[in-house]
């Protein structure tokens, strides 16, 4: 059972990684932000969508096509 939670968490962490790179890429290619604060606003931003229970997926799905 430790294990299964442990890859469900180690899961979790890789799409929270993608999504942050696909989020700094919109954020640098779409509204023309330099890459540092990109990269700040992106981390930012998954923290407080984690906070709140926020559903990485479906953001992921809906909002960064």
């Amino acid at each position: 059972m430790h294990a299964r939670a442990f890859y469900q968490t180690s899961l979790s962490k890789i799409n929270e990684t993608e999504v942050f790179a696909r989020i700094q890429l919109e954020l640098v290619n779409r509204y023309g932000v330099d890459e540092k604060l990109a990269s700040e606003m992106a981390w930012d931003f998954l923290e407080v969508l984690t906070a709140v229970d926020g559903d990485i997926d479906i953001f992921d799905k809906y909002f960064l096509q």
